[in-house]
C-alpha cells in the first residue's frame, strides 16, 4: 500500500489568522470588522483524485463549514477580550455558547469578512452578533495569504450569521453529568492506543473511503483526529442508539491562557464529517447527493479554563443522531475531557439527501 502524501498542516493560530480592519462607523452602532487570511480547508481536496482519473465530486468542493463557524466567534472573542484587558485573568469572560445559521456555502479561494456588533452586555453576561460574508470574486492571491485589499471588494450576502454569548466564571458547587464514554466503552477503547485507530477520514463517505482507504489526515489543520471503529457496537442497533467516537488533541501548541481559542478548537472538531457519517448510517454512503448544515449550536457547560487542552492528552467526541425526517438530520456531539468530564455539547441540523430515490436504491440492491 502506498504511503499517503505528507501535507502541510496549520496550527490554530495559522489556520484561524484574522486581520483587524477599520471599524464601520456609518451607522449609529459601531461595527468592528475582521478578515480571515488563510484559505479554508476543504474536505476531500487532498485525496489522490488523479490516481483514479475522475474529478472530485460536488460534495467535496465546498469549504469546511467549521472554519467560518469558528472564525466568527473568534472575532467576537477578540473584541470582548480587549474590553476585559483590565480584568484579572480569573475573571475574564469566556465563550458560553455559539448559535449559527449557514445561509450560503463558503468558498476557499477568498477570505471571510466578519462584522461584529454588540447585542447586549451586563457585568457577567454579554452577547455579540457576527455576520460573515465573502467577496463575490476570488482573492488576488487565492492560495493565501489573502491581502487586506480583498476586504475592499464587493461582498456577497452573508454565508453565516452567528450569535455568541460570553460569561464570567463562577464556582462549581454541584456537578451532574452522564457516565463518560471512557467507562461505557472501556472494552473497545482499551483495545488500542488512541492514535492506533485510523485517522479520521478526510471525507467520511463510504464510497470515498473504499476508493481511498487510509489516506491519512491530508492537510486538515489544528487537530489530530482518530476515529474509533464502532462497527461491532453499532451492528445490531437502530440509528438513534448508534455512536461514533473520535479521539482528538492539538496538532501544535496553543497557549493555555487563550481559553477561548481552546473552546473554539472543540467547536471546530465537533463539526467534522458530521452529516457524512449520518449519510453512511442511512445507507446513502454510495449514493450521497446533498449534505449541508443549516444550523449549529455549541454550548460550553464549564468555566472556560476547564476546556483547555493540555499537552498530549486525548479528548473524545461522542456523536449520535437522534432524529431524521423531512430530509434533515439532527446530530448531538458530546465533548469529553481526558478525565471524563462532560465539557460541551454541540447540536446540529442539516439537509442530507441521496441522489436516488429509496425505490431506485432498493432496486439496485
Amino acid at each position: 500500500m502506498a504511503t499517503p502524501k505528507e501535507w502541510k498542516r496549520l496550527s490554530f493560530q495559522e489556520a484561524m489568522e484574522l486581520s483587524r480592519l477599520p471599524d464601520d462607523t456609518s451607522t449609529t452602532q459601531t461595527t468592528q470588522r475582521f478578515m480571515s487570511r488563510q484559505p479554508a480547508w476543504t474536505p476531500g481536496q487532498e485525496l489522490p483524485w488523479h490516481a483514479i482519473g475522475i474529478p472530485p465530486p460536488k460534495i467535496t468542493r465546498g469549504a469546511y463549514g467549521a472554519v467560518v463557524y469558528t472564525q466568527a466567534p473568534l472575532a467576537a472573542a477578540r473584541v470582548v477580550e480587549r474590553e476585559d484587558e483590565t480584568e484579572p485573568i480569573e475573571n475574564k469572560r469566556g465563550i458560553h455558547s455559539i448559535q449559527a445559521v449557514f445561509t450560503n456555502p463558503g468558498l476557499s479561494d477568498r477570505p471571510f469578512i466578519l462584522d461584529v456588533s454588540e447585542v447586549h452586555s451586563s457585568r457577567s453576561f454579554s452577547t455579540r452578533l457576527v455576520h460573515a460574508r465573502q467577496p463575490i470574486q476570488p482573492s488576488k492571491n487565492p492560495s493565501g495569504s489573502f491581502p487586506e485589499s480583498d476586504s475592499e471588494a464587493l461582498l456577497g450576502n452573508p454565508c453565516l450569521t452567528s450569535i455568541i454569548t460570553f460569561k464570567r466564571p463562577v464556582p462549581s458547587t454541584d456537578q451532574v453529568q452522564g457516565i463518560p464514554p471512557q467507562e461505557r466503552f472501556k472494552d473497545i477503547l482499551s483495545s488500542r492506543n488512541p492514535d492506533e485507530w485510523d485517522a479520521c477520514p478526510q471525507a467520511d463517505v463510504d464510497a470515498l473511503k473504499e476508493k481511498f482507504p487510509n489516506e491519512g489526515h491530508g492537510a486538515f489543520p489544528i487537530l489530530d483526529m482518530y476515529k474509533v471503529d464502532m462497527s461491532s457496537f453499532n451492528a445490531d442497533k437502530e440509528i438513534p442508539e448508534r455512536r461514533e467516537l473520535i479521539y482528538y488533541r492539538l496538532l501544535k501548541h496553543l497557549p493555555r491562557e487563550d481559553s477561548n481559542a481552546h473552546i473554539l478548537c472543540h467547536a471546530f472538531e465537533a463539526d467534522r464529517n458530521s452529516l457524512f457519517m449520518l449519510g453512511n448510517h442511512l445507507g446513502y454512503g454510495h449514493d450521497l447527493g446533498i449534505a449541508a448544515s443549516l444550523s449549529y449550536s455549541f454550548y460550553v457547560h464549564v468555566n472556560a479554563e476547564e476546556a483547555v487542552m493540555e499537552g498530549s492528552e486525548w479528548w473524545i467526541q461522542e456523536a449520535s443522531w437522534p432524529r431524521f425526517s423531512a430530509g434533515r438530520g439532527a446530530m448531538e456531539s458530546l465533548i469529553w475531557s481526558p478525565q471524563g468530564k462532560h465539557v460541551a455539547t454541540g447540536y446540529q441540523d442539516g439537509i442530507i439527501l441521496p441522489m436516488a430515490t429509496k425505490l431506485e436504491r432498493e432496486t439496485k440492491l
